[in-house]
């Protein structure tokens, strides 16, 4: 099968030039699988880097592809455990009331915060591995156009960030699912940064 790959030809942050760092074959879905070794996609995987440093991907898989098998980094032992457990708290130290969770396929995070407190959770996810009765799904990658009629007090996304293709454009469409005044205020990205915020 041939890949139809993106091709990012400048710097995803900055814009500028790009030179490429190495290139090699990998099998895309490389880990535990059931179908034959002579069935595996093989992909080429090129980073490159920007003058600014940013190290990235320049032939970007279609995400339909890439996310096909669904991806649950759920928990593998204690240290995921007290990451969610530690996001949960955080979270729940803010006034949230309706909250969106970008990326949360395993719904771990959802049920550390709904365990504590009654809020309305919405998980944004192409491919959820687990479902919750308490937490609306919506089976999609992210974007503004799926809420045009809702906003949220408060949207997280945890381990979400380094999967997206276009950084600008996916703040700019999370900001507009926010309420009015929400101006980023609850948006986390980087928690172990969230005390100097």
């Amino acid at each position: 099968m041939k890949i139809d790959y993106t091709i990012r030809e400048k710097c995803v942050i900055n814009g500028s030039e790009l030179e490429i760092l190495s290139s090699k074959l990998f099998p895309l879905f490389c880990g535990c699988v059931d179908t034959p070794q002579e069935e595996d996609l093989i992909c080429e995987q090129e980073f490159a880097i920007s003058k600014e440093g940013v190290i990235q991907l320049t032939k970007l898989i279609p995400l339909d592809l890439l996310y096909a098998n669904g991806h649950d980094a759920g928990s593998v032992g204690a240290l995921w455990e007290e990451h969610h457990t530690e996001f949960a708290k955080f979270i729940l130290s803010k006034e949230v009331k309706n909250v969106l969770e970008i990326g949360g396929g395993h719904g771990k995070l959802s049920q550390n915060c709904l365990a504590t407190k009654k809020i309305r959770w919405t998980i944004v996810e192409p491919n959820p591995t687990h479902r919750y009765d308490n937490v609306v799904y919506v089976d999609n990658f992210f974007s503004k156009e799926l809420f045009q009629n809702e906003k949220f007090d408060t949207v997280v996304h945890s381990h979400t960030f380094e999967h997206i293709y276009n950084p600008h454009h996916f703040l700019q469409e999370v900001s507009s699912v926010l309420v009015e005044g929400g101006g980023g205020q609850n948006v986390v990205l980087f928690t172990q940064y969230a005390k100097v915020a």
